[in-house]
């Protein structure tokens, strides 16, 4: 599996408090089957992109250091979980955090609601960009729980989706799983990711999760959302043009 959103490094957000906390995320990843993880911090403030390229970096390398020293098979690659509000009208170094220097941007939006036109504004200006926007966790935000119209906008102007494995399972409710679920039953859903923070909080045991997928998950469309697509992300390619048509 290729894990598309994570917060293994460590002290740079509210993931990852220590380098014990990074190697255990990075051993429980190898276990469940995780052979390519992206490490996508928090970006709360385009205004201080440079510093925080600069922080995430230096700690990918030390990380990919500590993993050949602990013999721990894992394939670190970088982007960035970029929070999406009036700043990025004046960011000038978006690409800067696409994943792993692609058109693909992970984006996400306030867990408080918000006017439903604002989603359109903010994307849209991600895609005048010439990026694609990868929106992390679709199933957890208010404003697509009141206007469920708004993914089908979001689908026609190109956005991708990525849901969180941990949101079959229920544990951040009823609301949230039942869109999770119906993201993925209806082809809406394009990657599946953990969205991995701490060992024992929002850990990245996929296989666990994996167990609360609906049962009417093929294994070609699993196959899709956790392997292929991402990789078809990773090399840039255009995911639309290589997409099923039925699962």
């Amino acid at each position: 599996m290729i894990d598309l959103h994570c917060h293994l490094l460590w002290g740079m957000d509210d993931g990852a408090q220590s380098v014990e906390d990074t190697l255990a995320l990075c051993k429980t990843a190898v276990e469940n089957g995780i052979h390519t993880a992206v490490c996508t911090p928090h970006m709360l403030d385009l205004d201080e992109t440079d510093d925080y390229l600069y922080v995430r970096d230096r700690h990918a390398e030390e990380l990919r250091r500590l993993l050949k020293a602990e013999k721990i098979p894992l394939d670190v690659r970088l982007g960035a979980e970029v929070y999406l509000n009036d700043k990025l009208f004046a960011a000038d170094d978006l690409e800067a955090l696409t994943i792993e220097n692609t058109r693909y941007l992970l984006c996400e939006f306030s867990l408080r609601p918000f006017p439903p036109e604002r989603v359109m504004l903010l994307i849209n200006e991600v895609c005048e960009r010439g990026l694609v926007p990868v929106i992390a966790h679709p199933e957890r935000y208010p404003v697509l729980h009141r206007h469920p119209g708004l993914l089908e906008d979001l689908q026609d102007v190109g956005a991708l989706f990525q849901v969180n494995a941990a949101s079959f399972a229920g544990l951040l409710g009823n609301e949230v799983q039942d869109l999770a679920v119906y993201l993925l039953k209806n082809g809406i859903a394009d990657f599946i990711g953990t969205d991995a923070h701490r060992p024992h909080w929002r850990d990245n045991a996929f296989l666990k999760y994996a167990e609360t997928f609906p049962p009417i998950l093929s294994q070609k469309q699993l196959c899709w959302v956790t392997e292929e697509a991402p990789a078809l992300l990773l090399e840039n390619k255009d995911i639309f043009a290589h997409r099923p048509k039925s699962f």
